[in-house]
């Protein structure tokens, strides 16, 4: 016991007699006498949250912890609390995927020195756009650097860490179309009106589109295939596709001149999930349906008329 109180007495006398040094010969260069480190936390339950593209960003709370080692890091810790020198820490954003957008807030914070760790708070905010893969887990990736601490003719070296805060991007469900024919036709009785519907994905996962017919006129027949599957552009996958949209009008004898339309609704949804919906959309097609027609049993009168000419024909040529 002793021997240590001496050892203690003697670390002290040098500590000061390196400061009294020190101040005689600012010029002269440091000795390194402690080694700072660092390390991280993250909220996990903040980080859990899904990121939606383009939506609002998350905010994931860090903890930024420093000390100090080494053999005269007690003394060296208890002369900068001391004084109330703090070690400054500088967080940036190492790396983060392209189409995410992380910001660390503040750049800067400040703990007591110590040799056990002394912690500072920071906040982590994620933001993602539309070609984030949706529901893959990424990183964002901290670099964290304490920056060295000055004494009299020794220092605590700086010293930097990295760490990774894992994340995940929501599903983005969106669609475009186009009706490159137009949306009104005008036929005959016994044509068939078709539609082409031109649809893209530009959501970041695979998508399911729905069809549905919303409105089915009495005596007309319209037809659209109730569901198509488009790949994503963030996956290297076909995203476009055309679907065509059929409207048979009713055929009766006499003169028509009837028109009507039909609204047919377009519905995006996640393809392994389909509770997770994207806005319905609707497209309105209008049909003329103009001309006469027959009561349908046209051939008879045809073979009638073929009869009637031979038996003329015959009688004539006796």
């Amino acid at each position: 016991m002793k021997m240590l109180k001496h050892l203690k007495i003697y670390s002290i006398v040098f500590v000061v007699f390196f400061s009294l040094i020190a101040s005689l010969f600012p010029s002269a260069s440091a000795v390194k006498v402690g080694q700072g480190q660092l390390k991280m936390e993250f909220d996990s339950a903040a980080a859990q949250q899904i990121v939606e593209p383009l939506g609002s960003p998350i905010y994931i709370p860090i903890k930024v912890s420093y000390l100090v080692s080494g053999v005269f890091a007690p003394f060296v810790a208890k002369l900068f609390s001391s004084r109330g020198i703090p070690v400054m820490i500088e967080l940036s954003i190492e790396d983060a995927p392209k189409w995410c957008t992380a910001v660390i807030t503040p750049g800067v914070i400040s703990t007591d020195v110590s040799t056990s760790y002394r912690s500072a708070n920071a906040t982590l905010v994620i933001s993602v756009n539309e070609n984030a893969p949706a529901f893959m887990q990424s990183k964002v990736r901290i670099k964290m650097h304490a920056r060295p601490l000055q004494g009299f003719l020794f220092e605590v070296g700086e010293v930097e860490f990295s760490d990774e805060v894992p994340f995940t991007p929501g599903y983005s469900p969106v669609i475009s179309f186009t009706t490159p024919q137009g949306n009104f036709k005008e036929i005959s009785p016994g044509s068939t009106a078709k539609f082409n519907i031109n649809i893209e994905n530009l959501g970041n996962a695979k998508t399911e589109v729905t069809f549905k017919i919303l409105s089915h006129p009495k005596g007309w027949s319209p037809n659209i295939i109730s569901a198509v599957v488009l790949g994503a552009k963030n996956l290297g996958e076909e995203t476009t596709m055309t679907v065509p949209f059929v409207v048979q009008p009713p055929y009766n004898f006499g003169y028509h001149n009837e028109r009507q339309s039909f609204q047919v609704s377009l519905t995006p949804a996640y393809y392994r999930d389909p509770t997770l919906v994207g806005r319905e959309y609707v497209l309105t097609f209008v049909v003329q349906n103009r001309g006469f027609s027959l009561p349908g049993f046209e051939i008879t009168f045809v073979f009638l008329a073929i009869i009637i000419a031979m038996y003329i024909s015959r009688r004539k040529n006796l």
